[in-house]
């Protein structure tokens, strides 16, 4: 979604990766009050053994991520951007009957939103089952309207999501689309294919402008329980249209491998772009405490 054609901003994705905010000084998730009172798996506290809800992610002894909770409520979430020392991405759902309706997204930097900060909206509406069924997005560039984005969802006949296909508009004028398409295998994603064009004025695919793609590829999974899970996943959905490295937050397992290659109409053979290999250290309950190295931890809240 942050893109004018998602070929090009194959970097951006990938800073997507060390995320972490929230918007109140100028460094937010160090003078955040939501720290939790008691140890709690990954920190050095006591071990949380019951209920839990995804608190923190430090890497390399830096908060990352961070998650503003009430219960097993989200209330905030504060990404680290890597593009300086106090540069944070905001994320503040907003319920209505127990359901996440709209999600905004922010940047801060130095404690204010730049002049030419960008932002996002995202409303959302679900079907009689409960899934979401279609989004819009507002982005804005500082105080000044960009591009509206239009989603639609499908879902296979158990209910897994197989597609999202994002429609972009500049002003009353559709001029690209981006299809997300899903491979499951049980719970979780193990290819996400990102095909991205340009529209007639009308919005249908124009058959004279080729189509880039990128794939991720998840070669590996374990079989632990994603931290990310301890959250709405409503939320998580917004997040990786902002930043599609992120969908992986929407399976059910931690991926363990991961390769990213990109096609072209210049290079219609795939371009390896990144990969990765990833081990946890994990506790009793089967939630990651760290990654192998112990470099990035996952810090919980207890329920």
């Amino acid at each position: 979604m942050i893109k004018n054609y998602f070929f090009k901003v194959v970097a951006v994705i990938l800073l997507a990766f060390t995320f972490s905010c929230d918007n109140t000084t100028d460094d937010p998730i160090n003078n955040n009050k939501n720290n939790p009172n008691t140890g709690s798996s990954g920190s050095g506290g006591s071990t949380i053994t019951g209920p839990r809800i995804l608190h923190k992610i430090v890497v390399n002894n830096v908060t990352n991520q961070e998650f503003v909770t009430t219960g097993n409520i989200l209330q905030k979430a504060i990404f680290k951007e890597t593009s300086g020392p106090a540069s944070f991405l905001i994320g503040e759902p907003t319920y209505t009957s127990g359901k996440i309706s709209k999600v905004k997204f922010w940047q801060e930097v130095n404690g204010s939103v730049p002049a030419n900060g960008i932002g996002y909206e995202f409303i959302i509406t679900y079907d009689s089952a409960g899934k979401i069924n279609y989004t819009t997005c507002q982005t804005t560039l500082g105080s000044t309207q960009h591009f509206n984005m239009e989603y639609s969802y499908n879902y296979d006949g158990s209910g897994k999501l197989t597609k999202i296909a994002e429609k972009k508009k500049s002003g009353s004028t559709y001029v690209q689309f981006t299809n997300y398409n899903f491979t499951m295998t049980g719970d979780n994603i193990t290819k996400m294919s990102a095909e991205t064009g340009a529209t007639t004025p009308s919005g249908a695919p124009d058959p004279s402008v080729s189509v880039t793609t990128t794939n991720y590829n998840y070669s590996s999974y374990d079989s632990k329980i994603n931290p990310y899970n301890t959250l709405p996943k409503t939320f998580f959905v917004t997040w990786a249209l902002v930043h599609p490295f992120n969908f992986s937050a929407l399976s059910a397992n931690n991926y363990t491998g991961l390769n990213i290659e990109a096609i072209s109409p210049v290079s219609p053979t795939p371009i390896p772009v990144s990969s990765y290999t990833l081990s946890f250290l994990y506790d009793s309950m089967n939630y990651p405490t760290s990654d192998q190295s112990q470099a990035q931890k996952y810090i919980y809240k207890a329920l």
